[in-house]
């Protein structure tokens, strides 16, 4: 038989076989981290028909070459274009890594070790790192106590271990900012001057809030000032509280379905029959004629709807009203209308009469009450009458014998400003305990009332007071109050009592530039907190970052803890280019969890394929090195971005004509070899 037919023979297998890798290859065009397979061919064994000779210099002849006839073609090798990478594919899963560089991720199926480049990764319901296709778990190092990578032997990875950060108490803190000696709120040292918050947390992860507060230093040296007293005695009498109530009346109204409607009578309507409504009203409630079957008790300046009138009743003895629009057409079939009184009340020096006229009206003085208390005792609150009787508490021999002095106090305070007091004396004599001084003006108002006996001329006297000096570049810092996160205060006694709870600052007085706290050499103040309880640890305060001089007459400074959170649940995990897989919690910590390792290899090309996107060690891959990707300088990891196939199709594409075309080619050669056999098979007939 011909040679050449089983050179074509051999081709025709080699040229079927790279067609199953490019097809394998356009297979897996999308398959993740997929490696395309190159296929070399090599010719087969050669039959020599004349060995070569070499050139004979007796005889003059030169050398000839061998005479060889090849056998066919086999396939070389199949090669993994493996250092080749796919392009890249985002995802935005944390999860889904990419390796750059020749590295592999390591997994294990609990028995085997296999590498990959797939890092399509997910998290099982035990918190493991695994392949998402396989549940195959991803290799690395573990941590230590202290939160270390440990890069010993390899195990999976649990990101869900930890799901919580403990809490952790604040112990440093800072202010810093400008302080303006001109800041309006430096005036206010009753309430502590300019305010300064801090926000802490206890052991437990429970916020509190230290507020500060920041005061020129004063140095105070013993002195008078000077007083203007104007006294005025007034003759004092009987008050009249009087009920100045506005008064609305309402009806119910009901339906055919059986609904129930409350409406309001219009004085818009009517006003003179309203007026005589209303008149008939305090008639009754001030205890006088009751012909209208009024029913129901009010009680002077109270704001209710106790009492009521029969309303056909009224009509009947106001017949000039029926028949109106107002009687007959909108309370044609209303029996009953219910007073509603505002509430309001007054004072007045005369005893009222209901009604009350024009006159009457404008002698009614609005005075607070807890005022009229201060100098009267209510006498006669009884009766239903729309009036109390109110005499003075210390009648001096009886009644409308007293009189009562005020004392106008004028001065000028710590700050230039003009104040005014007052003393109130009965009699000139004895001083009326317990007056506010937010009652000074009502106080006033009641004796105005009444007309004054005399008026004595204005004299000054003198009082001690200290005199306070402010010293410059010196502050004073004191802890106000603390509260906690309900606002709730807590008592800083056990503080107070040590006396930690204020402190000097100082500063250059001609730079401002901060010198010390305390004594020299301080840059901060410490708050003994622990004092309060053992769920506290002291918070050392760095005020080094302030600085005294002019800020447009407004201080800037500002407080902010430098330490200590609250309890934190995890709320995320990220992957960085090193592998270190890192939790996130919600009160701002991280925590490392582990480091993804990768493994190398001497020659990754004669990895052997375990599907699956696996593969597994092989004599001709040598043996693996776990190493840190980045400390081995082998590459990096890319989290949410996938590795894509590194197929070419355009090379497939062409790869796929050639041996198409090689093929034919071969198949041609046994057809053409058969014909010639024929032609010989022919040659007997």
């Amino acid at each position: 038989m011909m040679r050449s037919l089983f050179s074509g023979v051999s081709g025709l297998r080699t040229h079927q076989t790279r067609m199953d890798v490019i097809g394998n290859n356009i297979a897996n065009v999308n398959t993740t981290a997929f490696k395309s397979k190159q296929m070399n061919f090599s010719d087969m064994l050669y039959q020599t028909t004349q060995a070569a000779t070499g050139a004979n210099a007796a005889n003059g002849t030169g050398g000839t070459n061998p005479r060889q006839i090849g056998l066919g073609v086999k396939g070389a090798a199949i090669n993994t274009t493996i250092t080749q990478e796919g392009a890249n594919q985002s995802t935005g899963n944390p999860f889904d890594l990419k390796i750059t560089g020749e590295a592999f991720f390591v997994v294990s199926d609990g028995t085997n070790t296999f590498y990959t480049r797939d890092g399509s990764f997910d998290v099982d319901d035990a918190g493991n790192l695994c392949m998402a296709s396989t549940g195959y778990i991803v290799q690395g190092w573990g941590v230590d106590e202290n939160g270390d990578i440990v890069q010993g032997s390899v195990g999976g990875i649990n990101v869900t271990a930890m799901d919580t950060f403990k809490a952790d108490a604040t112990k440093s803190a800072r202010i810093s900012g400008i302080i303006d000696k001109n800041d309006s709120e430096f005036e206010n040292r009753a309430k502590g001057g300019k305010s300064v918050t801090v926000d802490v947390f206890d052991k437990a992860g429970y916020a509190y809030n230290l507020k500060f507060g920041i005061l020129p230093t004063q140095t105070t040296t013993n002195g008078t000032r000077d007083i203007t007293n104007r006294e005025i005695e007034y003759g004092v009498g009987d008050l009249y509280k009087v009920d100045i109530s506005k008064l609305t009346f309402t009806y119910q109204v009901t339906d055919a379905n059986g609904n129930t409607e409350t409406r309001t009578l219009s004085s818009s309507e009517n006003p003179e029959f309203m007026k005589d409504l209303e008149d008939t009203i305090w008639t009754y409630v001030s205890g006088g004629d009751n012909t209208y079957q009024v029913q129901g008790n009010h009680t002077i300046g109270t704001k209710d709807s106790n009492v009521t009138i029969n309303l056909k009743n009224f009509l009947t003895t106001h017949p000039k009203y029926v028949g109106t629009t107002l009687a007959n057409g909108a309370l044609g079939n209303i029996e009953t209308l219910t007073v509603n009184f505002s509430g309001d009340a007054g004072f007045m020096s005369t005893q009222p009469k209901y009604p009350l006229s024009d006159a009457d009206k404008a002698k009614v003085s609005i005075i607070s009450q807890d005022a009229v208390d201060q100098i009267y005792d209510a006498t006669n609150t009884t009766g239903g009458s729309a009036w109390a009787q109110y005499q003075v508490k210390n009648t001096y021999g009886g009644p409308n014998t007293v009189s009562i002095t005020s004392i106008q106090q004028t001065y000028v305070d710590d700050n230039d400003n003009t104040q005014t007091d007052y003393v109130f004396k009965y009699n000139a004599n004895d001083a009326i305990p317990d007056i506010p001084t937010s009652q000074n003006d009502n106080v006033v108002k009641i004796l105005k009332l009444f007309q004054s006996k005399e008026v004595r001329p204005v004299y000054t006297t003198q009082e001690a007071k200290d005199i306070s000096t402010i010293q410059k570049g010196s502050y004073d810092i004191s802890l106000l109050a603390i509260t906690d996160a309900n606002g709730k205060e807590i008592s800083i006694d056990a503080l107070k009592n040590g006396g930690t709870t204020s402190w000097n600052i100082q500063y250059d007085e001609g730079t401002g530039e901060f010198r010390y706290v305390g004594e020299e050499g301080n840059d901060s103040f410490s708050v003994n907190l622990s004092v309060l309880g053992s769920n506290f640890d002291n918070v050392d305060v760095d005020i080094s970052g302030t600085v005294d001089g002019n800020n447009e007459k407004k201080c800037s400074v500002s407080g902010k803890k430098l330490d200590g959170r609250r309890i934190g649940t995890r709320s995320g995990v990220s992957i960085g280019t090193d592998g270190i897989v890192t939790a996130l919690y919600s009160n701002g910590m991280s925590r490392k969890l582990g480091q993804i390792c990768v493994g190398t290899f001497p020659n990754a090309m004669g990895l052997e394929n375990a599907g699956d996107n696996l593969y597994q060690v092989t004599a001709s891959s040598g043996d693996v090195a776990i190493v840190d990707i980045k400390a081995s300088g082998t590459g990096s990891i890319t989290s949410g971005i996938l590795e894509m196939s590194n197929v070419d199709l355009s090379q497939e594409f062409t790869n796929m004509i050639t041996t198409q075309r090689g093929f034919q080619a071969n198949s041609r050669i046994i057809t053409t070899s058969d014909t010639l056999l024929e032609e010989l098979i022919n040659l007997k007939r």
